[in-house]
């Protein structure tokens, strides 16, 4: 049986921003990024927005730095890879109710 595309699923999503009292304040200005709309949803339409961006950009130009010192596109997008693979793991770890102290 071939695995489902789960970007491609018909399936609801009920992922709407948190409430005030349901993050620390320190995150506000982040959460308020987030527009008024199905959070997953908004995630998918990112995700294939960035695909697009990222197939214009070739292997030249991925190693581009605008200034001394910062980060190049391929630095960015290890950081993205690098920055999901710990959100995935936290969301796991809240999934199975575990408490135990995060890294």
């Amino acid at each position: 049986m071939d695995n489902p595309d789960i970007r491609n699923a018909e399936m609801p999503h009920f992922s709407t921003r948190p409430e005030v009292d349901e993050y620390p304040a320190y995150y506000a200005p982040y959460v308020d990024l987030v527009p008024e709309t199905n959070v997953v949803d908004y995630m998918i339409q990112q995700l294939a927005s960035l695909t697009h961006l990222l197939q214009s950009v070739g292997e030249g130009d991925a190693g581009f730095r605008y200034a001394s010192g910062k980060w190049s596109i391929k630095d960015l997008v290890g950081h993205l890879c690098d920055s999901e693979r710990v959100f995935g793991y936290r969301a796991l770890r809240f999934a199975r109710g575990d408490e135990s102290a995060l890294p």
